[in-house]
Parts: C-alpha cells; sequence; structure tokens
C-alpha cells in the first residue's frame, strides 16, 4: 500500500514505454522579479494542469534562493509527456516567464511512493 509499480521496467520489461514517466522543467527567474510575482505565476499555472490526458501529477515550486521556478510531472508514458510538452507549449510557458531560460530533465519512473 502506498506504492505505484510502473508497469514494464519496474518487472523487468525492456519496454521503456510501459514505464511512468518524468518530465522536470527548471526555469531561470529573471532578475527584479519577485517571490510575490512567481507565486502568482505559479498558482495560475496549476489551473492549466488539471485534467490533462496522462498527467498523473504535477508539482510547481520555487527554490530556496528564489533563483529557480522547478515543475515535476509525473506522466502515465513518455508518450503522454511529449504530446503536451510540444514547441507550442514551450512557446507560452517562455512568454509566461518572460523568456526565461528553460532546461528540460527526464527519466523512466518505475516506482512512486505515496506516504499521502
Amino acid at each position: 500500500e502506498g506504492f505505484k509499480r510502473a508497469p514494464g521496467g519496474a518487472r523487468g520489461s525492456n519496454e521503456q514505454e510501459a514505464d511512468m514517466h518524468t518530465v522536470s522543467w527548471t526555469i531561470d527567474v529573471n532578475e527584479g522579479t519577485s517571490k510575490q510575482e512567481i507565486l502568482r505565476g505559479l498558482e495560475a499555472a496549476a489551473e492549466d494542469y488539471k485534467d490533462v490526458a496522462g498527467l498523473i501529477r504535477a508539482s510547481l515550486g520555487l527554490t530556496a534562493d528564489g533563483k529557480h521556478i522547478m515543475m515535476v510531472f509525473l506522466w502515465q508514458s513518455k508518450a503522454a509527456a511529449d504530446a503536451h510538452f510540444t514547441e507550442h507549449w514551450e512557446t507560452l510557458i517562455s512568454r509566461r516567464w518572460l523568456a526565461a531560460p528553460m532546461r528540460r530533465q527526464d527519466w523512466a519512473t518505475t516506482m512512486v511512493v505515496d506516504n499521502g
């Protein structure tokens, strides 16, 4: 109980697509952007991730030093993540955060432990 095992990779299958997939985005905060502005932007952004096909969980936040916005998304599959994170999506996010540099990192997620 409290564990979610991804089909495929967690049982030794070679089918990468069977794994859940995590994508994290790091967005550099532009100089002069207040913490309040960032938090308002994150609150507004959260609405964009309700009822998205294939999305299991989205976590949005700010690093302790206030220099980076962190967005971590858990998807049912890599295909679902790639279908969502299009060039159009990147353009919208870039505009929202005033063209701040963004970095994407992906990994197959074979196990999720939920303590809630």
